[in-house]
Protein backbone atom coordinates (compact mmCIF):
# COMPACT_ATOMS: atom_id res chain seq x y z
CA UNK A 1 0.00 0.00 0.00
CA UNK A 2 1.15 3.83 -0.62
CA UNK A 3 2.57 5.37 2.21
CA UNK A 4 0.79 9.04 3.48
CA UNK A 5 3.98 10.75 1.59
CA UNK A 6 2.79 8.96 -1.84
CA UNK A 7 -0.73 9.88 -1.65
CA UNK A 8 -1.37 13.47 -3.37
CA UNK A 9 -4.53 15.55 -2.43
CA UNK A 10 -6.45 18.57 -3.83
CA UNK A 11 -9.57 20.33 -2.75
CA UNK A 12 -12.39 21.32 -5.10
CA UNK A 13 -14.41 23.98 -3.70
CA UNK A 14 -17.55 25.55 -5.01
CA UNK A 15 -17.29 28.98 -3.60
CA UNK A 16 -20.98 29.45 -4.54
CA UNK A 17 -22.19 27.47 -1.60
CA UNK A 18 -19.78 28.54 0.95
CA UNK A 19 -20.94 30.55 3.62
CA UNK A 20 -18.19 32.10 5.27
CA UNK A 21 -19.16 32.02 8.73
CA UNK A 22 -20.83 28.60 8.69
CA UNK A 23 -17.28 27.37 7.40
CA UNK A 24 -14.98 28.88 9.92
CA UNK A 25 -17.54 26.76 12.22
CA UNK A 26 -17.16 24.05 10.44
CA UNK A 27 -14.33 23.14 8.21
CA UNK A 28 -11.40 26.04 9.29
CA UNK A 29 -12.48 24.93 12.87
CA UNK A 30 -12.14 21.22 12.66
CA UNK A 31 -9.14 21.35 10.44
CA UNK A 32 -6.23 19.29 11.96
CA UNK A 33 -3.56 21.60 11.00
CA UNK A 34 -5.43 24.63 12.54
CA UNK A 35 -6.61 22.94 15.92
CA UNK A 36 -2.67 21.63 15.85
CA UNK A 37 -2.21 25.40 15.89
CA UNK A 38 -0.23 24.72 12.78
CA UNK A 39 0.31 26.81 9.52
CA UNK A 40 -1.63 25.86 6.13
CA UNK A 41 -4.95 25.23 6.93
CA UNK A 42 -8.20 26.16 5.77
CA UNK A 43 -8.16 30.16 5.52
CA UNK A 44 -10.81 32.30 4.70
CA UNK A 45 -9.84 35.05 1.80
CA UNK A 46 -12.42 37.90 0.58
CA UNK A 47 -15.01 35.75 1.62
CA UNK A 48 -14.12 32.55 0.06
CA UNK A 49 -12.79 29.32 1.29
CA UNK A 50 -8.65 28.41 0.26
CA UNK A 51 -6.21 26.08 1.29
CA UNK A 52 -3.13 26.08 -0.48
CA UNK A 53 -2.45 22.39 -2.40
CA UNK A 54 0.72 21.60 -0.79
CA UNK A 55 -0.56 21.82 2.51
CA UNK A 56 -3.78 19.39 1.56
CA UNK A 57 -3.62 15.72 3.09
CA UNK A 58 -6.35 12.95 3.47
CA UNK A 59 -7.14 13.98 7.06
CA UNK A 60 -8.61 17.02 5.84
CA UNK A 61 -11.38 14.69 5.12
CA UNK A 62 -13.10 14.20 8.72
CA UNK A 63 -13.24 18.73 8.50
CA UNK A 64 -14.30 18.88 5.25
CA UNK A 65 -17.49 16.39 6.31
CA UNK A 66 -18.56 18.76 9.00
CA UNK A 67 -19.52 21.56 6.09
CA UNK A 68 -23.41 20.45 5.88
CA UNK A 69 -24.00 21.42 2.31
CA UNK A 70 -23.28 18.45 -0.43
CA UNK A 71 -20.25 18.93 -3.00
CA UNK A 72 -19.54 22.41 -1.68
CA UNK A 73 -15.99 20.94 -0.69
CA UNK A 74 -14.18 17.64 -1.91
CA UNK A 75 -10.88 16.24 -1.03
CA UNK A 76 -9.84 14.47 -4.50
CA UNK A 77 -6.76 11.74 -4.30
CA UNK A 78 -4.24 12.73 -7.32
CA UNK A 79 -3.14 9.63 -8.92
CA UNK A 80 -0.29 7.71 -7.67
CA UNK A 81 1.59 4.48 -8.91
CA UNK A 82 -0.18 1.41 -7.40
CA UNK A 83 -1.68 -1.93 -7.23
CA UNK A 84 -0.63 -5.33 -8.87
CA UNK A 85 1.29 -5.13 -11.71
CA UNK A 86 0.11 -6.55 -15.16
CA UNK A 87 3.36 -6.41 -17.29
CA UNK A 88 6.88 -4.77 -16.82
CA UNK A 89 9.35 -4.66 -19.87
CA UNK A 90 12.40 -4.30 -17.89
CA UNK A 91 14.31 -2.29 -14.71
CA UNK A 92 13.03 1.20 -14.51
CA UNK A 93 10.59 0.95 -17.79
CA UNK A 94 6.76 1.15 -18.65
CA UNK A 95 4.69 -1.21 -16.19
CA UNK A 96 1.04 -1.86 -17.00
CA UNK A 97 -0.97 -1.91 -13.76
CA UNK A 98 -4.33 -4.18 -14.74
CA UNK A 99 -6.70 -4.58 -18.07
CA UNK A 100 -9.52 -4.20 -19.60
CA UNK A 101 -12.04 -6.93 -19.74
CA UNK A 102 -13.40 -8.50 -23.36
CA UNK A 103 -16.63 -9.07 -23.32
CA UNK A 104 -18.09 -11.54 -26.13
CA UNK A 105 -20.81 -9.57 -27.81
CA UNK A 106 -19.62 -5.91 -26.92
CA UNK A 107 -17.75 -3.46 -28.24
CA UNK A 108 -15.06 -2.32 -25.31
CA UNK A 109 -13.71 1.28 -26.12
CA UNK A 110 -10.15 2.42 -24.20
CA UNK A 111 -9.45 5.94 -23.78
CA UNK A 112 -6.85 7.35 -22.95
CA UNK A 113 -3.59 9.79 -23.67
CA UNK A 114 -0.29 8.58 -26.00
CA UNK A 115 2.22 6.48 -24.27
CA UNK A 116 -0.37 5.18 -21.25
CA UNK A 117 -0.25 1.63 -21.88
CA UNK A 118 -3.03 1.24 -24.14
CA UNK A 119 -1.17 -0.89 -27.13
CA UNK A 120 0.51 -2.94 -24.66
CA UNK A 121 -2.32 -4.54 -23.05
CA UNK A 122 -3.83 -5.24 -26.66
CA UNK A 123 -0.91 -7.20 -27.13
CA UNK A 124 -1.29 -9.25 -24.14
CA UNK A 125 -5.08 -9.78 -24.31
CA UNK A 126 -4.04 -10.85 -28.20
CA UNK A 127 -1.29 -13.11 -27.03
CA UNK A 128 1.35 -11.17 -28.50
CA UNK A 129 3.04 -10.49 -25.42
CA UNK A 130 2.47 -12.76 -22.32
CA UNK A 131 1.49 -10.89 -18.87
CA UNK A 132 5.12 -11.15 -16.54
CA UNK A 133 2.86 -9.56 -13.48
CA UNK A 134 6.11 -7.33 -13.25
CA UNK A 135 8.67 -10.05 -12.42
CA UNK A 136 10.18 -9.78 -15.69
CA UNK A 137 13.32 -11.20 -14.44
CA UNK A 138 11.29 -14.56 -13.84
CA UNK A 139 8.43 -14.66 -15.34
CA UNK A 140 5.60 -16.62 -14.13
CA UNK A 141 4.51 -19.40 -16.00
CA UNK A 142 0.47 -19.26 -17.38
CA UNK A 143 -0.82 -21.52 -13.92
CA UNK A 144 0.77 -18.84 -11.68
CA UNK A 145 -0.77 -16.09 -13.73
CA UNK A 146 -4.58 -17.93 -13.82
CA UNK A 147 -4.36 -18.21 -10.43
CA UNK A 148 -3.92 -14.69 -9.62
CA UNK A 149 -6.55 -13.98 -11.40
CA UNK A 150 -9.32 -16.47 -9.94
CA UNK A 151 -12.37 -14.98 -9.87
CA UNK A 152 -11.84 -12.28 -12.20
CA UNK A 153 -13.43 -11.81 -15.67
CA UNK A 154 -10.24 -12.30 -16.85
CA UNK A 155 -9.34 -15.57 -15.56
CA UNK A 156 -11.75 -17.33 -18.57
CA UNK A 157 -9.53 -14.90 -21.14
CA UNK A 158 -6.19 -16.14 -19.33
CA UNK A 159 -7.13 -19.68 -19.75
CA UNK A 160 -7.71 -19.65 -23.28
CA UNK A 161 -4.13 -18.02 -23.74
CA UNK A 162 -2.92 -20.34 -22.41
CA UNK A 163 -4.05 -23.22 -24.39
CA UNK A 164 -3.87 -21.04 -27.37
CA UNK A 165 -7.36 -20.37 -28.18
CA UNK A 166 -7.67 -16.97 -28.75
CA UNK A 167 -7.14 -16.25 -32.03
CA UNK A 168 -6.76 -12.18 -32.80
CA UNK A 169 -7.43 -9.97 -35.59
CA UNK A 170 -5.51 -6.81 -35.47
CA UNK A 171 -6.38 -3.35 -37.23
CA UNK A 172 -3.43 -1.51 -37.15
CA UNK A 173 -2.27 2.39 -35.83
CA UNK A 174 -0.92 3.50 -38.58
CA UNK A 175 -2.19 2.33 -41.95
CA UNK A 176 0.03 4.38 -43.79
CA UNK A 177 3.13 1.68 -43.34
CA UNK A 178 0.85 -0.77 -45.26
CA UNK A 179 2.57 -0.59 -48.91
CA UNK A 180 5.70 -0.91 -47.51
CA UNK A 181 4.34 -4.69 -45.29
CA UNK A 182 2.79 -5.42 -48.94
CA UNK A 183 2.33 -4.78 -52.38
CA UNK A 184 0.25 -5.06 -55.11
CA UNK A 185 -3.36 -4.43 -55.48
CA UNK A 186 -6.16 -3.94 -53.00
CA UNK A 187 -8.26 -6.86 -54.12
CA UNK A 188 -5.32 -9.34 -53.86
CA UNK A 189 -4.93 -8.16 -49.87
CA UNK A 190 -8.66 -8.47 -49.11
CA UNK A 191 -8.88 -11.78 -50.49
CA UNK A 192 -5.51 -12.79 -49.02
CA UNK A 193 -7.35 -12.12 -45.70
CA UNK A 194 -10.52 -13.23 -46.57
CA UNK A 195 -12.37 -15.66 -43.95
CA UNK A 196 -16.14 -14.49 -43.70
CA UNK A 197 -17.85 -12.39 -45.73
CA UNK A 198 -16.97 -11.50 -49.53
CA UNK A 199 -14.33 -9.14 -50.84
CA UNK A 200 -17.53 -7.45 -52.58
CA UNK A 201 -19.32 -7.49 -49.86
CA UNK A 202 -16.86 -5.50 -47.55
CA UNK A 203 -15.70 -3.07 -50.06
CA UNK A 204 -19.33 -2.67 -51.10
CA UNK A 205 -20.48 -1.45 -47.14
CA UNK A 206 -17.11 0.41 -46.81
CA UNK A 207 -17.04 2.24 -49.97
CA UNK A 208 -14.08 1.19 -51.47
CA UNK A 209 -15.06 -0.91 -54.74
CA UNK A 210 -13.66 1.55 -56.36
CA UNK A 211 -10.38 1.03 -54.79
CA UNK A 212 -10.15 -2.73 -55.77
CA UNK A 213 -8.31 -2.74 -58.43
CA UNK A 214 -5.83 -0.30 -57.49
CA UNK A 215 -2.00 -0.32 -56.13
CA UNK A 216 -1.77 0.05 -52.37
CA UNK A 217 1.19 2.41 -53.13
CA UNK A 218 -1.14 4.78 -55.06
CA UNK A 219 -4.36 4.97 -51.56
CA UNK A 220 -4.31 8.30 -49.74
CA UNK A 221 -3.99 7.72 -45.67
CA UNK A 222 -8.19 7.77 -45.67
CA UNK A 223 -8.25 4.91 -48.55
CA UNK A 224 -5.51 3.18 -46.62
CA UNK A 225 -7.67 3.00 -43.29
CA UNK A 226 -11.00 1.82 -45.17
CA UNK A 227 -8.72 -0.84 -46.70
CA UNK A 228 -6.61 -1.57 -43.12
CA UNK A 229 -10.38 -2.00 -41.99
CA UNK A 230 -12.04 -4.12 -44.55
CA UNK A 231 -8.87 -6.79 -44.32
CA UNK A 232 -9.88 -6.85 -40.44
CA UNK A 233 -13.49 -7.28 -40.79
CA UNK A 234 -12.98 -9.79 -43.30
CA UNK A 235 -10.79 -12.26 -41.31
CA UNK A 236 -12.87 -14.75 -38.90
CA UNK A 237 -11.06 -14.54 -35.20
CA UNK A 238 -12.09 -14.89 -31.20
CA UNK A 239 -11.21 -11.03 -30.50
CA UNK A 240 -10.80 -8.10 -32.93
CA UNK A 241 -8.43 -5.14 -31.56
CA UNK A 242 -8.79 -2.37 -33.67
CA UNK A 243 -6.72 0.74 -33.17
CA UNK A 244 -7.43 4.40 -34.13
CA UNK A 245 -10.20 3.46 -37.02
CA UNK A 246 -11.39 7.01 -37.59
CA UNK A 247 -7.88 8.98 -38.68
CA UNK A 248 -7.97 10.62 -41.57
CA UNK A 249 -11.60 9.61 -42.44
CA UNK A 250 -14.10 11.86 -42.86
CA UNK A 251 -17.81 11.94 -40.57
CA UNK A 252 -19.83 9.72 -43.59
CA UNK A 253 -16.83 7.10 -43.45
CA UNK A 254 -16.84 6.68 -39.80
CA UNK A 255 -20.43 6.26 -39.33
CA UNK A 256 -19.71 3.71 -42.09
CA UNK A 257 -17.33 2.31 -39.79
CA UNK A 258 -18.81 2.39 -36.82
CA UNK A 259 -21.66 1.04 -37.89
CA UNK A 260 -19.17 -2.50 -39.36
CA UNK A 261 -17.51 -2.60 -35.80
CA UNK A 262 -21.26 -2.44 -33.94
CA UNK A 263 -22.76 -5.13 -36.19
CA UNK A 264 -19.35 -7.31 -35.68
CA UNK A 265 -19.60 -7.04 -31.68
CA UNK A 266 -23.29 -7.93 -31.78
CA UNK A 267 -21.59 -12.01 -31.34
CA UNK A 268 -17.74 -11.21 -30.98
CA UNK A 269 -15.52 -9.64 -28.77
CA UNK A 270 -14.08 -6.35 -30.00
CA UNK A 271 -11.70 -3.78 -28.39
CA UNK A 272 -11.30 -0.18 -30.22
CA UNK A 273 -8.53 2.32 -29.01
CA UNK A 274 -10.16 5.87 -30.35
CA UNK A 275 -9.31 9.38 -29.49
CA UNK A 276 -12.59 11.06 -31.85
CA UNK A 277 -14.79 11.05 -28.83
CA UNK A 278 -17.92 11.03 -31.25
CA UNK A 279 -16.70 7.94 -32.82
CA UNK A 280 -15.81 6.12 -29.50
CA UNK A 281 -19.27 7.49 -28.12
CA UNK A 282 -21.13 6.13 -31.40
CA UNK A 283 -19.32 2.11 -31.61
CA UNK A 284 -18.26 1.52 -27.63
CA UNK A 285 -20.71 -0.28 -25.61
CA UNK A 286 -18.41 0.25 -22.73
CA UNK A 287 -15.45 2.08 -21.74
CA UNK A 288 -12.22 1.62 -19.62
CA UNK A 289 -10.28 5.05 -19.17
CA UNK A 290 -6.82 4.60 -19.02
CA UNK A 291 -4.77 7.10 -16.35
CA UNK A 292 -1.41 7.35 -15.33
CA UNK A 293 2.35 8.81 -16.34
CA UNK A 294 3.16 8.67 -19.89
CA UNK A 295 5.85 6.76 -20.53
CA UNK A 296 5.92 5.53 -16.89
CA UNK A 297 3.21 3.61 -15.70
CA UNK A 298 -0.35 3.27 -16.80
CA UNK A 299 -3.47 2.25 -14.87
CA UNK A 300 -7.04 0.59 -15.89
CA UNK A 301 -10.54 2.05 -14.73
CA UNK A 302 -13.92 -0.40 -14.00
CA UNK A 303 -15.94 -0.55 -17.12
CA UNK A 304 -18.08 2.47 -17.26
CA UNK A 305 -21.32 2.89 -20.31
CA UNK A 306 -19.83 5.20 -23.29
CA UNK A 307 -21.41 8.54 -22.06
CA UNK A 308 -20.12 8.49 -18.42
CA UNK A 309 -17.00 7.05 -19.26
CA UNK A 310 -16.38 9.85 -22.23
CA UNK A 311 -18.15 12.00 -19.61
CA UNK A 312 -15.62 11.07 -16.70
CA UNK A 313 -12.57 11.08 -18.80
CA UNK A 314 -13.57 14.59 -20.22
CA UNK A 315 -13.99 15.87 -16.23
CA UNK A 316 -10.45 13.99 -15.42
CA UNK A 317 -12.19 12.45 -12.29
CA UNK A 318 -13.34 9.08 -11.57
CA UNK A 319 -15.56 8.90 -8.63
CA UNK A 320 -15.53 5.20 -8.30
CA UNK A 321 -12.13 5.70 -7.38
CA UNK A 322 -12.42 9.37 -5.77
CA UNK A 323 -9.47 10.02 -8.21
CA UNK A 324 -8.38 13.10 -10.35
CA UNK A 325 -6.23 12.06 -12.95
CA UNK A 326 -6.10 15.67 -14.78
CA UNK A 327 -5.90 18.82 -13.04
CA UNK A 328 -8.17 20.35 -14.74
CA UNK A 329 -11.53 19.53 -16.91
CA UNK A 330 -12.16 19.71 -20.32
CA UNK A 331 -15.34 22.06 -21.52
CA UNK A 332 -16.98 22.65 -24.57
CA UNK A 333 -18.71 25.59 -23.39
CA UNK A 334 -20.19 27.41 -27.17
CA UNK A 335 -21.57 30.04 -25.61
CA UNK A 336 -18.77 32.67 -26.02
CA UNK A 337 -18.22 32.25 -29.43
CA UNK A 338 -16.19 35.14 -30.56
CA UNK A 339 -17.63 38.30 -33.28
CA UNK A 340 -14.24 38.30 -35.43
CA UNK A 341 -16.46 39.41 -38.74
CA UNK A 342 -16.36 42.81 -36.63
CA UNK A 343 -12.89 42.57 -36.94
CA UNK A 344 -10.79 44.23 -39.20
CA UNK A 345 -10.95 42.16 -43.01
CA UNK A 346 -7.03 40.57 -43.14
CA UNK A 347 -7.93 39.74 -47.00
CA UNK A 348 -10.57 38.28 -49.45
CA UNK A 349 -9.87 35.34 -51.66
CA UNK A 350 -11.60 35.04 -54.94
CA UNK A 351 -14.03 31.98 -55.86
CA UNK A 352 -11.83 29.57 -57.42
CA UNK A 353 -12.30 27.08 -60.36
CA UNK A 354 -10.15 23.76 -61.33
CA UNK A 355 -10.55 21.12 -64.10
CA UNK A 356 -8.31 18.41 -63.87
CA UNK A 357 -9.67 16.59 -67.35
CA UNK A 358 -12.01 14.58 -68.63
CA UNK A 359 -13.21 12.23 -66.40
CA UNK A 360 -11.11 14.08 -63.57
CA UNK A 361 -12.42 16.02 -60.70
CA UNK A 362 -13.90 19.14 -60.87
CA UNK A 363 -13.74 22.02 -58.19
CA UNK A 364 -15.90 25.29 -58.01
CA UNK A 365 -15.01 27.47 -55.07
CA UNK A 366 -16.87 30.39 -53.32
CA UNK A 367 -15.02 33.81 -52.44
CA UNK A 368 -14.61 34.59 -48.67
CA UNK A 369 -12.60 36.78 -46.51
CA UNK A 370 -11.42 36.64 -43.26
CA UNK A 371 -10.71 38.40 -40.62
CA UNK A 372 -8.00 39.39 -37.55
CA UNK A 373 -8.05 36.76 -35.31
CA UNK A 374 -10.35 34.70 -36.70
CA UNK A 375 -10.31 30.37 -36.89
CA UNK A 376 -12.01 29.32 -39.98
CA UNK A 377 -13.39 25.67 -40.41
CA UNK A 378 -13.20 24.21 -43.51
CA UNK A 379 -15.04 20.46 -43.91
CA UNK A 380 -16.57 18.53 -46.02
CA UNK A 381 -16.67 14.34 -46.82
CA UNK A 382 -12.87 13.11 -48.18
CA UNK A 383 -12.50 14.08 -52.36
CA UNK A 384 -14.30 16.92 -52.20
CA UNK A 385 -11.48 19.15 -52.78
CA UNK A 386 -10.71 21.00 -49.31
CA UNK A 387 -7.07 20.45 -50.11
CA UNK A 388 -6.93 21.19 -53.46
CA UNK A 389 -8.68 24.46 -52.01
CA UNK A 390 -5.79 24.77 -49.38
CA UNK A 391 -3.08 24.52 -52.11
CA UNK A 392 -4.44 26.58 -54.56
CA UNK A 393 -4.67 29.30 -51.54
CA UNK A 394 -1.30 28.93 -50.67
CA UNK A 395 -0.28 28.86 -54.38
CA UNK A 396 0.86 25.71 -54.43
CA UNK A 397 -1.93 24.77 -57.35
CA UNK A 398 -2.74 27.13 -60.35
CA UNK A 399 -6.16 27.41 -60.45
CA UNK A 400 -8.60 27.66 -63.68
CA UNK A 401 -10.23 30.58 -63.02
CA UNK A 402 -9.43 32.99 -59.87
CA UNK A 403 -6.17 34.50 -58.83
CA UNK A 404 -3.84 33.25 -56.06
CA UNK A 405 -3.93 35.87 -53.32
CA UNK A 406 -0.61 38.05 -53.47
CA UNK A 407 -0.15 37.14 -49.41
CA UNK A 408 1.94 35.15 -46.98
CA UNK A 409 0.34 31.69 -46.95
CA UNK A 410 1.95 29.56 -43.86
CA UNK A 411 0.67 25.70 -44.38
CA UNK A 412 0.73 22.57 -42.80
CA UNK A 413 0.52 19.72 -45.43
CA UNK A 414 -1.92 16.78 -44.59
CA UNK A 415 0.86 14.06 -45.23
CA UNK A 416 3.66 14.38 -43.20
CA UNK A 417 7.35 13.26 -44.94
CA UNK A 418 9.92 13.60 -42.04
CA UNK A 419 13.50 14.37 -42.97
CA UNK A 420 16.43 12.90 -40.93
CA UNK A 421 17.12 15.92 -38.98
CA UNK A 422 16.31 16.27 -35.37
CA UNK A 423 13.12 18.27 -34.40
CA UNK A 424 15.67 20.90 -33.34
CA UNK A 425 17.28 21.53 -36.48
CA UNK A 426 13.69 21.06 -37.62
CA UNK A 427 13.26 24.20 -36.13
CA UNK A 428 15.59 26.39 -36.60
CA UNK A 429 14.69 26.44 -40.18
CA UNK A 430 11.98 28.69 -39.11
CA UNK A 431 13.02 30.23 -35.89
CA UNK A 432 14.91 30.24 -32.94
CA UNK A 433 13.73 27.18 -30.25
CA UNK A 434 15.14 29.47 -27.26
CA UNK A 435 13.01 32.75 -28.36
CA UNK A 436 10.62 33.67 -25.57
CA UNK A 437 7.75 33.76 -27.40
CA UNK A 438 7.80 30.54 -29.50
CA UNK A 439 8.26 28.93 -26.18
CA UNK A 440 5.28 29.94 -24.69
CA UNK A 441 2.73 30.41 -27.18
CA UNK A 442 3.88 27.05 -29.20
CA UNK A 443 6.79 24.73 -28.11
CA UNK A 444 5.64 24.22 -24.24
CA UNK A 445 1.81 23.99 -24.78
CA UNK A 446 2.47 21.25 -27.24
CA UNK A 447 5.27 19.80 -25.67
CA UNK A 448 8.17 19.61 -27.92
CA UNK A 449 11.27 20.72 -25.87
CA UNK A 450 11.78 16.83 -25.19
CA UNK A 451 11.91 15.75 -28.44
CA UNK A 452 14.59 18.22 -29.53
CA UNK A 453 17.11 15.70 -30.03
CA UNK A 454 15.41 12.93 -31.69
CA UNK A 455 15.44 12.57 -34.96
CA UNK A 456 11.92 13.10 -37.12
CA UNK A 457 12.08 9.82 -38.23
CA UNK A 458 12.40 8.17 -35.05
CA UNK A 459 9.16 9.97 -34.02
CA UNK A 460 5.47 8.37 -33.82
CA UNK A 461 2.73 9.93 -35.58
CA UNK A 462 1.56 12.20 -33.00
CA UNK A 463 4.56 13.13 -32.44
CA UNK A 464 5.51 14.01 -35.84
CA UNK A 465 2.02 16.25 -35.68
CA UNK A 466 3.03 18.29 -33.10
CA UNK A 467 6.09 18.88 -35.19
CA UNK A 468 4.27 19.58 -38.33
CA UNK A 469 1.89 22.26 -36.47
CA UNK A 470 4.83 23.91 -34.55
CA UNK A 471 6.31 24.79 -37.67
CA UNK A 472 3.67 26.27 -39.31
CA UNK A 473 2.50 28.55 -36.81
CA UNK A 474 6.77 29.69 -36.35
CA UNK A 475 6.53 30.66 -39.76
CA UNK A 476 6.53 34.49 -40.19
CA UNK A 477 2.89 34.57 -42.30
CA UNK A 478 -0.22 36.70 -42.42
CA UNK A 479 -2.30 33.71 -42.97
CA UNK A 480 -1.60 30.23 -41.52
CA UNK A 481 -3.58 26.85 -42.80
CA UNK A 482 -3.32 23.91 -41.06
CA UNK A 483 -4.55 20.70 -42.67
CA UNK A 484 -5.75 17.97 -40.42
CA UNK A 485 -3.67 19.13 -37.51
CA UNK A 486 -5.58 16.68 -34.99
CA UNK A 487 -4.59 13.25 -36.91
CA UNK A 488 -2.76 10.74 -34.22
CA UNK A 489 -3.47 13.35 -31.16
CA UNK A 490 -4.61 11.97 -28.40
CA UNK A 491 -7.97 13.52 -26.63
CA UNK A 492 -5.32 15.55 -24.23
CA UNK A 493 -3.20 16.79 -27.28
CA UNK A 494 -5.98 17.50 -29.35
CA UNK A 495 -7.25 19.88 -26.03
CA UNK A 496 -4.05 21.40 -26.02
CA UNK A 497 -3.76 22.00 -29.63
CA UNK A 498 -7.29 23.54 -29.77
CA UNK A 499 -5.89 25.98 -27.22
CA UNK A 500 -2.44 26.56 -28.75
CA UNK A 501 -4.20 27.57 -32.00
CA UNK A 502 -7.06 30.00 -30.31
CA UNK A 503 -4.40 31.51 -28.43
CA UNK A 504 -2.25 31.80 -31.13
CA UNK A 505 -4.97 33.28 -33.18
CA UNK A 506 -5.85 35.85 -30.47
CA UNK A 507 -2.53 37.21 -28.73
CA UNK A 508 -1.45 37.33 -32.64
CA UNK A 509 -4.28 38.71 -34.60
CA UNK A 510 -3.55 36.48 -37.33
CA UNK A 511 -6.60 34.33 -39.05
CA UNK A 512 -6.56 30.77 -38.92
CA UNK A 513 -7.76 28.08 -41.60
CA UNK A 514 -8.35 24.63 -40.33
CA UNK A 515 -9.24 21.73 -42.75
CA UNK A 516 -9.82 18.68 -40.05
CA UNK A 517 -12.55 15.93 -39.33
CA UNK A 518 -12.60 16.42 -36.01
CA UNK A 519 -16.24 17.70 -35.10
CA UNK A 520 -15.42 18.60 -31.99
CA UNK A 521 -12.24 20.54 -32.55
CA UNK A 522 -13.61 22.23 -35.11
CA UNK A 523 -16.77 23.35 -32.65
CA UNK A 524 -14.06 24.27 -29.85
CA UNK A 525 -11.95 26.63 -31.97
CA UNK A 526 -13.36 27.93 -34.58
CA UNK A 527 -15.31 31.07 -35.12
CA UNK A 528 -16.79 30.67 -38.66
CA UNK A 529 -17.23 27.69 -40.94
CA UNK A 530 -17.16 26.86 -44.76
CA UNK A 531 -18.96 23.80 -46.08
CA UNK A 532 -17.53 21.66 -49.05
CA UNK A 533 -20.16 19.65 -50.94
CA UNK A 534 -20.14 17.37 -54.23
CA UNK A 535 -19.51 14.21 -55.32
CA UNK A 536 -16.39 12.51 -53.86
CA UNK A 537 -13.63 12.18 -56.24
CA UNK A 538 -15.90 13.87 -59.46
CA UNK A 539 -17.26 17.13 -58.28
CA UNK A 540 -16.86 19.59 -55.31
CA UNK A 541 -18.28 22.83 -54.31
CA UNK A 542 -18.06 25.26 -51.26
CA UNK A 543 -20.17 27.53 -49.81
CA UNK A 544 -19.45 30.89 -48.42
CA UNK A 545 -18.38 31.47 -44.58
CA UNK A 546 -21.01 31.29 -42.49
CA UNK A 547 -20.92 31.26 -38.61
CA UNK A 548 -19.75 27.77 -37.31
CA UNK A 549 -23.30 27.08 -35.79
CA UNK A 550 -24.87 27.16 -39.48
CA UNK A 551 -21.93 25.56 -41.31
CA UNK A 552 -22.14 23.12 -38.89
CA UNK A 553 -25.67 22.33 -39.32
CA UNK A 554 -25.42 22.37 -42.82
CA UNK A 555 -22.86 19.85 -43.15
CA UNK A 556 -24.48 17.65 -40.68
CA UNK A 557 -27.56 17.58 -42.98
CA UNK A 558 -25.71 16.74 -46.20
CA UNK A 559 -23.84 13.65 -44.76
CA UNK A 560 -27.67 12.99 -43.08
CA UNK A 561 -26.35 12.84 -39.31
CA UNK A 562 -27.78 14.72 -35.94
CA UNK A 563 -25.40 15.76 -32.94
CA UNK A 564 -27.08 16.49 -30.32
CA UNK A 565 -25.57 18.49 -27.23
CA UNK A 566 -24.25 16.44 -24.08
CA UNK A 567 -26.18 17.88 -20.69
CA UNK A 568 -23.18 17.65 -18.91
CA UNK A 569 -20.18 18.28 -20.69
CA UNK A 570 -21.67 20.21 -23.64
CA UNK A 571 -19.82 18.36 -26.04
CA UNK A 572 -21.38 17.26 -28.99
CA UNK A 573 -22.92 13.75 -29.52
CA UNK A 574 -23.46 11.63 -32.17
CA UNK A 575 -27.42 10.12 -32.51
CA UNK A 576 -27.66 6.85 -32.63
CA UNK A 577 -29.10 6.22 -36.72
CA UNK A 578 -33.00 6.33 -36.16
CA UNK A 579 -33.29 6.83 -32.46
CA UNK A 580 -36.08 8.83 -30.69
CA UNK A 581 -33.43 11.95 -30.41
CA UNK A 582 -32.11 11.49 -34.33
CA UNK A 583 -35.74 11.70 -35.82
CA UNK A 584 -36.62 14.87 -33.61
CA UNK A 585 -34.16 16.59 -34.86
CA UNK A 586 -34.47 15.76 -38.18
CA UNK A 587 -38.05 16.51 -38.20
CA UNK A 588 -37.24 20.20 -36.74
CA UNK A 589 -34.03 20.68 -39.21
CA UNK A 590 -32.13 20.50 -36.47
CA UNK A 591 -28.86 18.63 -37.03
CA UNK A 592 -26.82 20.15 -35.02
CA UNK A 593 -28.14 20.86 -31.71
CA UNK A 594 -27.19 24.11 -30.72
Amino acid sequence: MPTEKQKKFIVVVDQDKIEPDLARETVINYDPLNRAGKEGGFYIENEELHIDEEDVMEAHRMAIKKYPYEDAIKLVQLPHEEGEKMHQFSENSFRLYGLPVPEEGRVVGILGENGIGKSTALEILAGKIKPNLGDYENPPGWDKIQEKYRGTGLQEHFTKLANNEVDAAFKPQQVEAIPEAYDGQVKELLENARERLSVEEIAERLDIEHLLDRELDQLSGGELQRVAIASTLLKDRDIYMIDEPSSFLDVSQRLRVAREIRELGEDRAVMVVEHDLATLDLVADTIHIFYGDSGSYGMVSNSMTARNGINQYLEGMLPSHNLRFRDSEIKFDRTKRSQVEHNRTVFNYPSFSKDFGKGEFELETSEGELHEEEILAIFGENGLGKTVFAKMLAGAVKPDEGESPDIDISYKPQYIEPEDETVEEALRKHVNPENQSFKTRIAEPLKLEKYYEQNLQELSGGELQRVAVAICLARDAEVYLLDEPSAYLDVEARVELGKTLKRFARKTEKPLMVIDHDLLLLDYISDRGIVFQGEPGIQGKSSEPSRIGDAMNSFLEEVGITYRKDPDSGRPRSNKPDSQKDKEQRDKGEYYEQ
